[in-house]
């Protein structure tokens, strides 16, 4: 009897531990990192329309941080012309804009922005409305109907802008234009 119980424990003991769960299919998944392309702040202009939302890593000197917010940076080169505009992603901290004037290799993902017509009136339209509120929450009257016929609220220099981007659209002849950024995932200072 105490073989046959040592024998069932022990068969007992075997079955439950070849019982377990049973390792399921796993599919084999590779990711393959993406091998960035290599670009110049001479040449970005030129190549940016076929690498967007592709990796780069271009190198240049910061002409300049922006102080307000340090999400942006402008590279460019000290030898060409060419000024590249780079952002920092959502989760990567300011530029750090003691560093104006240094050389900065960057990786990050091509962006563009596409300017037409629609994107203009919109602007447009923002514009305006803003500029009604900032009467009303100024102080200030409103702006009279005559006001707005005469058009006072031309007066913001981004109304310029928007007649520039429509002025080089009629130019080119084209019904867009396209402007294109760098959108940091990393980068390095180089101190010489």
């Amino acid at each position: 009897m105490k073989k046959l119980f040592a024998l069932s424990s022990i068969a007992a003991l075997l079955f439950a531990c070849s019982s377990g769960p049973k390792p399921e299919a796993t599919e084999e998944t590779t990711s393959t990192v993406e091998t960035p392309v290599e670009v110049t702040v001479s040449n970005f202009e030129e190549k940016a329309g076929e690498l967007v939302g592709k990796l780069v890593v271009i190198k240049g000197t910061a002409d300049h941080i922006c102080k307000h917010d340090g999400k942006k940076l402008f590279l460019i080169d000290t030898v060409s012309e060419g000024r590249v505009k780079v952002v920092t992603s959502e989760d990567m901290a300011a530029f750090n804009s003691e560093l104006e004037g240094y050389d900065f290799v960057v990786t990050g993902l091509v962006d563009e922005t596409i300017v037409d017509e629609a994107y203009l009136q919109e602007w447009e339209e923002e514009i305006k409305a803003g500029i009604e509120e900032k009467k009303h929450l100024g102080g200030g009257e409103p702006m009279t109907e005559e006001e707005k016929a005469a058009g006072q609220h031309l007066d913001d220099p981004a109304i310029e802008q928007i007649k520039n981007y429509r002025q080089m659209m009629t130019e080119k002849g084209v019904t867009k234009l396209s402007f294109y950024a760098v959108t940091a995932v990393s980068y390095e200072v180089i101190k010489d």
